[in-house]
């Protein structure tokens, strides 16, 4: 049960992302070099193959220009 709610939570994360991401008019190399990762981190993050450290959601919502609220408000 938990796996499944974990692949839901990292779906509409990335989800999320890339909708606000998209909004900025950023790419997913640009939002990478922001927040000092490879280029293909945001395209794992967003397709929800990768977990994601907090220090890395708060540089991705700082990055984005969103509060922590926001980048989760999905």
């Amino acid at each position: 049960m938990a796996k499944k709610l974990d692949k839901v939570f990292h779906r509409k994360f990335g989800q999320r992302v890339r909708y606000l991401r998209k909004e900025r008019g950023i790419t997913q190399e640009q939002l990478s070099f922001e927040i000092d990762a490879d280029n293909s981190y945001i395209a794992n993050i967003e397709n929800a193959h990768r977990d994601i450290p907090l220090s890395r959601v708060n540089k991705i919502a700082k990055a984005l220009n969103v509060s922590l609220k926001e980048l989760f408000d999905y």
